[in-house]
């Protein structure tokens, strides 16, 4: 088997930056409260970025979507693909989808920098390696 190393995958850079907009819109429109919860949790995300990374290692990954912290094992992963959710027909949004081996369906919470095609295409390498399958085997 081969040996891998622990990767971490930094969340966007962006993300924080458009959340305290949308807070500052949502302060100047008077919803006070909900611009309160969005500037703290990004706020959050913009002093510790590394608490929302992507976790790899060669026994599974890591993610962190709000506050709660989910751990998966590649052996419980069936593979990575990327989700198009439309809208009247018009690709708006694209994620990484994986599903489990219980059948659960779960979406990364973005493309950590790598955009979802090359995200997907990275995690179903390295899931491979991990488990010693062979190139394109999921």
């Amino acid at each position: 088997m081969e040996e891998i190393e622990d990767v971490v995958l930094p969340p966007g850079a962006a993300t924080p930056y458009l959340g305290l907009l949308t807070a500052g819109l949502l302060g100047m429109a008077g919803r006070y409260e909900l611009a309160v919860v969005l500037a703290l949790f990004f706020g959050v995300r913009l002093a510790w970025p590394r608490a929302f990374a992507l976790e790899l290692d060669p026994l599974g990954f890591a993610y962190r979507p709000f506050l709660h912290r989910h751990r998966f094992a590649w052996r419980q992963v069936k593979g990575f693909r990327v989700r198009r959710f439309r809208f009247l027909g018009v690709v708006f949004f694209r994620t990484v989808v994986f599903e489990t081996e219980d059948g659960g369906v779960y979406a990364l919470p973005e493309g950590y920098r790598l955009g979802p095609e090359r995200l997907a295409a990275f995690l179903n390498e390295y899931r491979a390696t991990a488990l010693g399958l062979a190139p394109g085997v999921n």
